[in-house]
């Protein structure tokens, strides 16, 4: 067996099934609010999600979350990461992070939620949620059609 296939995760999610690398494994100290019994996901990105990507559990329940860089939903994006948080990713002030945001569907289309991002320190591989103190941003932003 070869190292990349013995590297691949079979995933099956509510979005469709996808092959993912065991590299794409991000680690949650803490899990995600609601979900804090699962603390690894992975996260799969694949032309068929696109612009959209998926955060999928890989512990008990395995939540499944379509998530999207709220960078293009709200340009620029610029959130609040406290100290606390870099240390909980064990990033740097200059380390390059992750951002996404969860979409929720519905009857009338598609929210985001901006206030409560998903970051994470692709370095390390670890992931937080955080919320937006400042609440600049809104946790049910309506995702628009061009």
């Amino acid at each position: 067996m070869s190292s990349s296939t013995a590297a691949a995760l079979d995933v099956d999610t509510p979005f469709g099934q996808f092959s993912a690398e065991a590299a794409s494994v991000v680690t949650f100290a803490t899990g995600l609010p609601g979900f804090e019994r699962c603390r690894r996901f992975v996260l799969v990105s694949a032309p068929s999600l696109a612009p959209f990507t998926c955060l999928h559990g890989l512990d008990g329940a395995r939540p499944s979350f379509l998530t999207l860089d709220p960078r293009q939903v709200v340009d620029p994006y610029q959130p609040s990461l406290s100290a606390a948080d870099r240390r909980r990713l064990g990033a740097a002030i200059d380390t390059p992070l992750v951002w996404l945001s969860v979409v929720h569907l519905d009857a009338a289309g598609a929210t985001v939620n901006l206030q409560a991002p998903i970051v994470v320190n692709p370095e390390r591989m670890l992931g937080v949620q955080v919320l937006d103190a400042e609440g600049a941003y809104a946790a049910d932003h309506r995702l628009v059609s061009e």
